[in-house]
């Protein structure tokens, strides 16, 4: 046999070896592959099985108890913040859809951080309490009150005009100034500033919408406070 011939026989079976090496490491890869889908597969099947047994264990009041905890503010016992920008979010969809109109309240309670360094935090925490409890008198079962962000608070008013959403406003501002707030020593009243802003008037999406409406609420308190501001 010539020295070309067994050369070529040599690359031959190097050639040969080479495509099993690559077949076996192919199958090796796709083996490790497998084992970590079945093991990640394994992983969410023990976790809803852990989820399910843990709601097959809690009564439906305290499944109430736990959705009511990622939803409301346990001060206020309004929408907290979160949930507020996803209902809002929703309700403008809706407004737009059906070319419908919308309207956003935003509050705040005058010097309320200055009375709560005279009065302390039990003060501020009152004021917020019975702030909420006057919004929820005033406003209808479909509209949406929340606790916003830095002692805010706030209202989504769906299928409504900003000229409603005004006299609600005024409704909740003279309601509150006529409450006194009671310390361990003596009746405070407070005043509110609130801007109102509507949809499609002063904005078309969420975030220009509160920009706006927390923008006419301070300029409300520029004005001395205990004011609607509209615009």
């Amino acid at each position: 046999m010539s020295k070309g011939s067994k050369k070529n026989d040599k690359e031959r079976i190097g050639s040969k070896q080479g495509g099993w090496a690559q077949a076996r490491d192919s199958k090796f890869t796709d083996m490790l592959v497998e084992m970590r889908v079945s093991r990640q597969k394994f992983k969410e099947t023990k976790q809803q099985a852990m989820l399910d047994k843990t709601r097959e264990t809690l009564s439906d009041e305290k499944l109430d108890e736990i959705e009511k905890m990622t939803l409301i503010d346990s001060l206020t016992e309004l929408y907290n913040p979160r949930t507020f920008l996803k209902k809002l979010e929703y309700e403008l969809r809706r407004a737009k859809r059906y070319k419908r109109p919308l309207s956003l309240l935003i509050m705040s309670v005058d010097k309320l951080n200055d009375l709560g360094q005279v009065h302390g935090q039990m003060f501020i925490d009152d004021t917020l309490k019975a702030a909420a409890n006057i919004i929820r008198g005033a406003i209808r079962d479909v509209d949406v009150p929340a606790r916003c962000e830095n002692n805010q608070l706030g209202v989504v008013f769906p299928e409504t005009y900003s000229s409603r959403a005004i006299v609600v406003g005024e409704r909740i501002r003279e309601k509150l100034k006529a409450m006194p707030i009671t310390d361990e020593l003596r009746h405070i009243r407070v005043t509110a500033s609130i801007g109102v802003v509507s949809f499609p008037t002063h904005a078309r999406n969420e975030h220009d919408l509160m920009q706006i409406a927390l923008d006419f609420m301070e300029k409300a308190q520029s004005e001395g406070g205990d004011k609607v501001y509209n615009g």
